[in-house]
């Protein structure tokens, strides 16, 4: 009778032990949390998950992840350095193929919000030609947007000659990846910011009405089109006004150059829009 008993007892073990699909189902909590923006539950998820060694690897790559993009939202540097310590713990040899993507795509987000955009831009290239076949379209955007900017950054902490062949190479390598996807909205964006690091300001303003309109009404293009507009009134339209005045910024000349393109943006825009003039 004893014997009987241990051994319902083992199975009673058995059973209310979590194994590994609790381990399983807890993890895809967590990562659905991360994906839907709710980073402080998706940690909370993942710690949870930890504990099952099953689990621990890509539980730890989501609070990872997940505590870069608090960072971003509260400037937390606890986030930064737990996230840091986290991802610096991984073996990328013991993840799957594309959270060893994931991997890298947090250094090199860490890195970039480390003011180390030169570093965050070797990571973001070694990652982005196998990335788009095994992300999802809006986490490859994502990784678009934080590869161009770091692109920028870089380009932009230059000088003379220098500066201009940085965003020529950047311009080449966004430009390809336009053609790839003609309606990728980072792209969209940082072709003409890369336009303009060359000095070719005329095909800038080109790329950024081309950029402007074929957005459409395409999801998110609110966003696009607001940094669109922010870039061209604060940056393109005063450069292109000067470089055809030759004359300082704040000259008269200048100034009535400014306005000038600047109302050609308006008619442009508002011809453009879906409840502009028909």
């Amino acid at each position: 009778m004893r014997k009987q008993w241990v051994v319902l007892a083992m199975w009673a073990l058995v059973l209310l032990s979590p194994g590994p699909a609790a381990a399983q189902s807890e993890l895809e909590r967590a990562r659905a949390l991360y994906n839907e923006g709710l980073y402080d539950d998706a940690i909370a998820a993942a710690a949870s998950a930890k504990s099952k060694t099953s689990a621990a690897s890509s539980a730890t790559l989501i609070a990872a992840r997940a505590r870069l993009e608090r960072f971003r939202a509260t400037r937390d540097p606890q986030d930064l350095a737990g996230a840091r310590a986290e991802l610096v713990s991984l073996n990328p040899r013991s993840l799957a193929s594309q959270e060893a993507i994931e991997w890298q795509i947090g250094l090199g987000t860490a890195l970039f919000l480390e003011d180390q955009p030169g570093p965050a831009s070797e990571m973001f290239t070694s990652v982005l030609p196998g990335a788009r076949a095994k992300m999802s379209a809006a986490e490859f955007e994502k990784l678009v947007e934080w590869w161009a900017a770091s692109l920028s950054r870089v380009a932009e902490a230059l000088t003379g000659d220098a500066r201009k062949v940085a965003y020529k190479s950047m311009q080449t390598d966004v430009r390809e990846e336009l053609d790839a996807n003609p309606l990728s909205r980072p792209a969209t964006y940082w072709l003409v910011v890369a336009t303009r690091g060359t000095g070719d300001l005329d095909a800038a303003w080109n790329a950024a009405v081309a950029g402007w309109i074929r957005v459409g009404s395409q999801a998110d293009a609110t966003q696009l089109r607001a940094d669109l507009e922010r870039f061209v009134t604060q940056t393109l339209i005063p450069e292109r006004a000067q470089a055809r005045t030759g004359h300082r910024l704040d000259s008269r000349e200048t100034m009535s150059e400014i306005t000038s393109i600047g109302e050609e943006w308006k008619a442009i825009v508002a011809r453009w829009s879906a409840n502009g003039p028909g």
